[in-house]
């Protein structure tokens, strides 16, 4: 085993000892309008009972999907409170040739050349640190921002803010038509697109300022380019 595996396989249980929410299902009081959001807390897919007119009507369609989100997300997240509180299935073990404490066995390469990679690689992390502020401020600038996506022929709007979806406004007038609720779903499912995607080219023109927490990032995501960079392999 290489050392790139040494630290895939740290990295790998490292991940597996920090549980992450998981994708999660709600629905509004009625059951009208039920949801999924992703592991993300983002909207995954909606569904409208065809009996919706009836139901809620159209006055009342837009503010069901709000309280069907909101009821996925309180449940998402009470699910990972509990799981958090559980005993994670996987462990390190304390022999094993691959745990944390063991040293790494010597490896080729100059002392010199070692040196100068070492150096880089710290010049990278104190880049990242001093870049590390500014872009929490961005990031968090962004998460209070309202975003907003409509679909393609516009008769949805939606109002998202931190990835959450806030508002959801329908053109009231189609609904009167009685737009069956595939309908309806599809509408509300591109105005989230469009409002996903415009959050995510604003989280990336944040981190594009940040060259060197973006560098580290993608480093400590691939074991064999840290292992290169360092001269070790």
């Amino acid at each position: 085993m290489n050392d790139a595996d040494r630290l895939r396989e740290l990295q790998q249980d490292a991940a597996s000892m920090i549980r992450q929410p998981a994708a999660a299902g709600g629905a509004d009081e009625t059951g009208t309008v039920e949801v999924r959001i992703d592991s993300a807390g983002r909207l995954g897919g909606v569904e409208i009972h065809r009996d919706w007119s009836r139901r809620l009507g159209a006055e009342s369609i837009g503010s069901a999907v709000v309280a069907a989100i909101a009821d996925a997300v309180t449940k998402r997240a009470s699910a990972w409170a509990e799981d958090a509180g559980q005993p994670s299935a996987a462990s390190l073990p304390e022999t094993a040739p691959t745990a944390p404490a063991r040293r790494m066995e010597a490896q080729r390469g100059s002392n010199h050349d070692r040196s100068v990679a070492l150096h880089d690689l710290m010049a990278m992390v104190n880049g990242a640190l001093a870049e590390a502020d500014a872009l929490m401020e961005r990031l968090e600038a962004l998460a209070q921002r309202p975003i907003v996506g409509r679909s393609g022929a516009g008769r949805v709007t939606v109002t998202v803010t931190g990835s959450q979806i806030v508002n959801v406004e329908i053109q009231l007038r189609w609904l009167q038509q009685e737009p069956i609720g595939r309908q309806i779903a599809d509408e509300i499912e591109a105005a989230c697109r469009q409002a996903y995607e415009i959050e995510a080219k604003l989280a990336a023109d944040a981190a594009a300022r940040s060259p060197h927490v973006a560098e580290l990032r993608d480093l400590a995501h691939d074991p064999q380019e840290l292992v290169r960079r360092l001269g070790l392999g």
